[in-house]
C-alpha cells in the first residue's frame, strides 16, 4: 500500500534508513579521527569498506532527500495543481538553518576556546583563511570550503547540506515543469556532461592524487568541487519517487522477491570487497540505494523492513546525530588520549569498546536535547507553511519530513 498522496504522508522504515545512513557516517569517522589521535597506529579506517563507509552513508542520505523531496512536491502538485516555491523554501530553511548555523558559529567563535575540542593537526588551520570560510559558510557554501581551504574543525563534515541546498534551488522548477519528463531528459544530459568533466579532471589530469601543491589551484578546485557535488544521488532518488508515485510499471518486476535477493546480494559484496566503479562511484551505489527506498515505500512483501521503536526515535533525531558526532567523538578521544603512551592499548577490544560506547552515547544524548529543546520550536513554526495541511494532519508529516542531511 502506497502511502496517501495528500495530507498525512508516511514512509515505514524510512527512518530506520536514515539511522542507517547516520551510522555508517559516525562509524568512518571514529576510524578516521583515531587516525589522526593516535599516529602511526594500525586502524580500520585504512580499510576500503571503512574509508567507504562514510561516503555511502552520505550517498544514501542525499538518494533519501531526493525521494522524499520530489514524492512530496508530486503530492502538492496533484493536490494543489501547482507548488508553492515561498513556502517549500520557508520549510528547508526552518528544518536546516537553525542546527547548520549553531554548529557553523559554535566551530568558529566558541570550540577552537575549548582545549578537549582541539584535535592534532586540523586544529592547527582553525584560523587560517577565517574569514573567507566564515563567510563562505554563513552563505550556506561549505562545500567551496573544501576546494579552497582547510576545512574547518568539527564543521567540516557540513559541506554535505551546501550540496542540499543547491539541489533545492532548482528541483521544485523540475517537479513544476509542464513537462516534467522532457526537462528530466534534459537534466539527465547536463549530469553526464558534469559527470564527463569530473571524469576527466579527477581522472585524467590526475589532480587529487598528487599533492594539492603540485596541483593548480583551479584544477584542484574543480576537481574537488565535482567529487562533492553529488546532485546525481539525489536525482535518481527523486526518479525513485517518480516511479513510486505515478505506480509505473516497472514497479512489478523491482517488486519481485528474486529481483529483491539479487540486487542485495550484490550490493552486499560491493559494500564488503570495497569495489569502486570510477567517476561515478556513489551514483552506481545510489541505484542500489534507490532500490532499497522503492520497496520500503511501495511494496508490502519486502524482505528487508526497518520499523521498529528503535529506529523511529534514532531516524528523528538522525540530523542531530550527524551534525554533533565530531563534537563527542573529539570530546571523547581527547579523553582517552593518555592511551597513547601505551600504544597496545590502543588495539585492545576493551578500548574501542569503552570508545565506540562513550562517542555513541554521547552523541544520542546531544541529539535527543538538541531536537527537543533546540530544534521543535522550528519545526512547530515550519508546519505553518505546510501547503493545505489542516493541524491534524502537521504531526504526520513533520515527522516523515526530517531532513536527511548529512
Amino acid at each position: 500500500m502506497l502511502p496517501a498522496k495528500t495530507d498525512s504522508i508516511y514512509f515505514k522504515g524510512f527512518n530506520g534508513i536514515r539511522f542507517i545512513a547516520a551510522s555508517a557516517v559516525i562509524i568512518h569517522h571514529i576510524e578516521e579521527y583515531k587516525s589522526v589521535f593516535f599516529l602511526r597506529i594500525d586502524n580500520l579506517n585504512d580499510r576500503p569498506v571503512i574509508y567507504q563507509l562514510g561516503k555511502f552513508g552520505v550517498a544514501l542520505f542525499f538518494v533519501l532527500s531526493g525521494f522524499l523531496i520530489t514524492y512530496l512536491l508530486l503530492a502538492e502538485k496533484q493536490k494543489t495543481g501547482t507548488v508553492d516555491i515561498a513556502k517549500f523554501y520557508l520549510r528547508r530553511m526552518l528544518r536546516i538553518w537553525p542546527l547548520y548555523f549553531l554548529i557553523v558559529l559554535l566551530s568558529f567563535f566558541v570550540f577552537p576556546a575549548i582545549g578537549l575540542l582541539q584535535m592534532p593537526i586540523w586544529s592547527e588551520t582553525t584560523f587560517h583563511h577565517f574569514y573567507e570560510k566564515l563567510t563562505l559558510y554563513l552563505l550556506v557554501l561549505p562545500n567551496l570550503v573544501v576546494g579552497l581551504y582547510e576545512p574547518m574543525p568539527l564543521s567540516g563534515h557540513v559541506w554535505s547540506i551546501g550540496v542540499e541546498e543547491q539541489f533545492y534551488l532548482f528541483w521544485p522548477w523540475l517537479v513544476l515543469s509542464r513537462h516534467f519528463k522532457r526537462t528530466l531528459v534534459i537534466i539527465g544530459a547536463v549530469g553526464l556532461v558534469l559527470a564527463g568533466i569530473f571524469f576527466y579532471f579527477r581522472f585524467v589530469l590526475n589532480p587529487y592524487h598528487i599533492a594539492k601543491e603540485q596541483t593548480h589551484p583551479a584544477l584542484f578546485f574543480i576537481s574537488m568541487f565535482m567529487a562533492q557535488f553529488r546532485i546525481g544521488c539525489m536525482a535518481i532518488g527523486g526518479l525513485g519517487a517518480y516511479f513510486v508515485y505515478k505506480n509505473h510499471f516497472v514497479l512489478k518486476v523491482l517488486h519481485r522477491k528474486s529481483v529483491q535477493i539479487i540486487m542485495y546480494l550484490f550490493l552486499i559484496a560491493f559494500i564488503a570487497t570495497g569495489f569502486r566503479v570510477p567517476g561515478i562511484n556513489y551514483e552506481f551505489y545510489a541505484i542500489f540505494f534507490c532500490f532499497l527506498l522503492i520497496n520500503l515505500a511501495s511494496n508490502p512483501q519486502s524482505i528487508v523492513q526497518f520499523e521498529n521503536p528503535l529506529m523511529k526515535f534514532m531516524g528523528s533525531i538522525s540530523y542531530g546525530l550527524y551534525i554533533y558526532h565530531p563534537v563527542a567523538i573529539t570530546l571523547v578521544l581527547n579523553l582517552l588520549a593518555g592511551r597513547r603512551a601505551n600504544p597496545g592499548l590502543l588495539h585492545s577490544f576493551l578500548f574501542n569498546l569503552q570508545a565506540y560506547a562513550l562517542i555513541l552515547l554521547l552523541t544520542i544524548l546531544l541529539s535527543y536535547l538538541s531536537y527537543m529543546y533546540f530544534e521543535k520550536p522550528f519545526l512547530r513554526l515550519k508546519d505553518r507553511f505546510m501547503v493545505g495541511a489542516s493541524p491534524d494532519h502537521r504531526t504526520a508529516v513533520s515527522s516523515f519530513e526530517v531532513p536527511v542531511i548529512k
